[in-house]
């Protein structure tokens, strides 16, 4: 009998390290969020909204890096995910109920990074 496990499972320490990366993408993603802030103070909505992304993510990556579970992994994706569902709103047709961001606009640097954490942090929370 073979006791071995499927080659299709991930071991402790294979888990461990993606949870680590999830939270560290997170981390960035919260850290580019905060930094925006400033540069958006002429829309309070959109720095209470970027406020708001801040603190989940960085809340979300910090505990991440602590504290593994299937629970924490699945908030994280959650709060990752809205935040790249609200980016593609942002850059394809504009999030009309957020002041400041009603007109889609072409993709910067940092906006592009910052997605591009979040989705990293999405899949590495997901597997």
């Amino acid at each position: 009998m073979n006791t071995t496990a499927p080659d299709n499972t991930y071991n402790t320490s294979d888990r461990r390290a993606l949870a680590w990366i999830a939270g560290a993408a997170s981390l960035g993603a919260g850290a580019v969020h905060a930094a925006a802030i400033g540069a958006h103070a002429e829309h309070p909505a959109v720095v209470k909204t970027f406020t708001a992304l801040a603190v989940a993510q960085l809340g979300w990556g910090a505990l991440q890096l602590v504290r593994q579970s299937r629970v924490v992994s699945m908030f994280g994706v959650i709060v990752n995910g809205a935040a790249l569902v609200g980016w593609i709103m942002a850059k394809t047709s504009g999030i009309s109920f957020v002041d400041g961001l009603e007109t889609a606009e072409p993709t910067q640097w940092s906006d592009g990074l910052c997605a591009a954490l979040a989705a990293v942090a999405v899949i590495a929370a997901t597997v």
